[in-house]
């Protein structure tokens, strides 16, 4: 006979299992989709010349900011150390009272250089420019949350939100993530979930064994013969032998202990 609660909490973890890897496939396969979905451009603006935004930090852990950039290559021909597309281009950064903080806020790089932080290094734009990075504190913009600011220049500029754009990534990072996990969980209660099966199936409820009684020794077990020269239950006893519990019988002969010589030879009767 199978063990019914072993059955019962196998069968609850395969279908928990079932259950889990059904949304994992779910999320993991919605946070793919939007990560290929996700492009640059869509948090590319421009060109133009003069762009105003608010400093938000939805995760409280500091914003990566706007990157400026302008149509050219990562070039330098003439070998002065700097990308010749972004030489002579400047930028001004003013914040809602108009007072220029572009020397605090913002950074500027034309340095050329084998590696850039460029989110897209294919679409004909370079960065030459961060503006409120203040996500690592090393670049040492200066920035308020919540606060507008305003970048201009006389050069068609186009700004990239960084912020918002790893802020959607990172979401959609994590969703895969998660459903990672819980798939992850789900295997593991679907193992533990044969392992209880496998277990109820093999092993199950035992007949209680009658409690056996053994008699003290001399005494006869019911259904046993008795050993010889002893007497059964309901068995008459052989002639001579005493029954338990019964009076004893004593034998009387008439006529016992009466001197012949006293008899007499006519009878007498006692009404004489």
């Amino acid at each position: 006979m199978a063990n019914k609660s072993l059955l019962i909490a196998g069968g609850v973890c395969v279908l928990l299992a079932v259950v889990s890897f059904g949304i994992a496939w779910v999320q993991s396969a919605e946070g793919i989709e939007d990560i290929a979905s996700v492009k640059v451009s869509d948090y590319t603006e421009g060109p133009a010349t003069s762009f105003t935004y608010t400093l938000v930090d939805e995760d409280n852990l500091g914003s990566s900011g706007w990157y400026v950039m302008i149509d050219g290559d990562y070039v330098d021909a003439d070998d002065n150390g700097y990308v010749d597309d972004c030489e002579g281009v400047s930028f001004t950064v003013t914040n809602q009272a108009g007072t220029d903080v572009t020397e605090s806020s913002s950074t500027f790089s034309c340095l050329y250089t084998d590696e850039y932080i460029d989110p897209d290094s294919f679409d004909g734009q370079i960065v030459f420019g961060y503006v409120c990075d203040t996500y690592d504190g090393e670049s040492g913009n200066e920035c308020s949350v919540g606060e507008d600011y305003t970048i201009t220049s006389e050069t068609q500029l186009y700004i990239f939100d960084s912020d918002s754009y790893n802020i959607k990534i990172g979401d959609d990072v994590a969703d895969i993530l998660g459903g990672l996990g819980l798939g992850v969980a789900g295997a593991c209660c679907c193992g533990l979930g044969g392992i209880l099966l496998l277990v109820g199936l093999l092993t199950g409820g035992k007949p209680t064994p009658m409690v056996g009684y053994m008699p003290p020794q001399g005494m006869q077990q019911m259904g046993q013969m008795p050993p010889q020269g002893m007497q059964q239950t309901g068995q008459m006893p052989p002639q001579g032998m005493q029954q338990t519990g019964q009076m004893p019988q004593q034998t009387y002969q008439v006529g016992e202990d009466i001197d012949s010589s006293t008899v007499a030879d006519n009878p007498v009767s006692v009404w004489d």
